[in-house]
């Protein structure tokens, strides 16, 4: 059985599980936002054997948790006590949930695309930036600081309207594109002592790539705009460009595997730009980044990939040692919502 940790609408996820129950696969949509009001969960530990873990969704027959040969730990929703309003007991017992939810990722022996305790790790836009240097990749010069004197030395040391700033997350609700600091910027560059604010040179692009990351597949794609209509971030312009496959040199497709293994990751969407000089320079890597754009516009099986990963019977490696998470529930739920 292959489990999916998101939800009923997520459009990925139901692609991805389309192909798997095409192939005569057995999937869970394990949503963790059924917990406690729709669903139960149980760990029953008996003299002899592993734990029985059991998943019981109201309607549904239990699941044997311990039938799982994989898990695609795609968008992780956050537990849901309504009934409790008290907010000191509303915390405790979202405590409680994720004492109980984070142990049970450490008791499951499968696969994990991506295993929770790495995917928040390599989520940090900090570390991702040292190790794509490290293994060869060029990273723009950047500067993280909730200093606004640092930010305005920066800012100063490139030209003008070459520093573009940007923030470590966004959700549907507080979304922020990246944008070009500008002179009416700077008179309230104070702003940045209320959160680290992330500072970088501006990138020139022939072209944005997406690079999609399966496993050992590559799924590079050129995101481009009209003469004359460059924006800062494309996810604002989407709809202007033309995305299509491209080529990757080895070099640049080699470090990016090494950054995916160093990271501990089987899947991640990586932003790079390709500049004019034909430069390539790492962005990002998003650990649960949108793909179905660049599958519909490209025609990339970048969703038959997911499934033919999450179904090939391979043995799992040991998982990471177990960590307290950051939110309840999960350990990555209220991360970025970004493409």
């Amino acid at each position: 059985m292959i489990g999916v940790v998101s939800f009923p609408e997520d459009p990925h996820a139901e692609r991805v599980i389309g192909h798997l129950r095409a192939d005569g696969q057995e999937v869970l949509l394990l949503n963790l936002a059924d917990l406690p009001d729709r669903a139960t969960l149980t760990f029953d530990y008996r003299p002899d054997g592993p734990p029985q873990l059991e998943f019981h969704r109201r309607g549904d027959s239990p699941a044997d948790l311990g039938r799982l040969t994989s898990v695609w730990w795609r968008r992780p929703q956050q537990v849901h006590p309504a009934a409790v309003t008290d907010a000191d007991v509303r915390l405790f017992t979202l405590n409680e949930w994720q004492e109980a939810i984070n142990g049970l990722w450490q008791l499951l022996p499968v696969r994990w695309m991506n295993h929770p305790v790495r995917d928040e790790a390599a989520g940090r836009k900090a570390i991702q930036l040292r190790t794509a240097r490290e293994v060869g990749l060029r990273v723009p010069r950047t500067v993280v600081t909730s200093d606004p004197g640092h930010a305005r030395a920066f800012i100063e040391s490139n030209l003008p309207g070459r520093t573009v700033y940007k923030t470590f997350s966004c959700t549907h609700e507080i979304w922020r594109e990246t944008r070009i600091v500008r002179d009416q910027d700077l008179s309230v560059l104070d702003a940045v002592r209320v959160a680290p604010t992330i500072f970088q040179e501006f990138v020139p692009a022939e072209a944005d790539l997406r690079i999609t990351v399966v496993g050992r597949q590559l799924f590079p794609a050129a995101i481009r705009f009209p003469d004359g209509d460059r924006p800062v971030d494309f996810r604002l312009n989407l709809g202007r460009a033309s995305v299509e496959p491209c080529e990757l040199p080895d070099g640049v497709a080699a470090a990016l595997l090494a950054l995916m293994d160093r990271l501990g990751l089987a899947y991640g969407a990586v932003d790079m730009r390709r500049t004019p000089d034909g430069d390539y320079v790492f962005l990002e890597v998003n650990t649960a980044g949108e793909f179905l754009f660049i599958e519909e516009r490209t025609g990339q099986p970048i969703a038959r990939a997911l499934a033919e990963w999450l179904a090939t019977p391979v043995a799992p490696a040991r998982p990471p040692a177990p960590r307290r998470a950051r939110a309840p529930g999960t350990t990555s739920s209220s991360r970025s919502r970004r493409r």
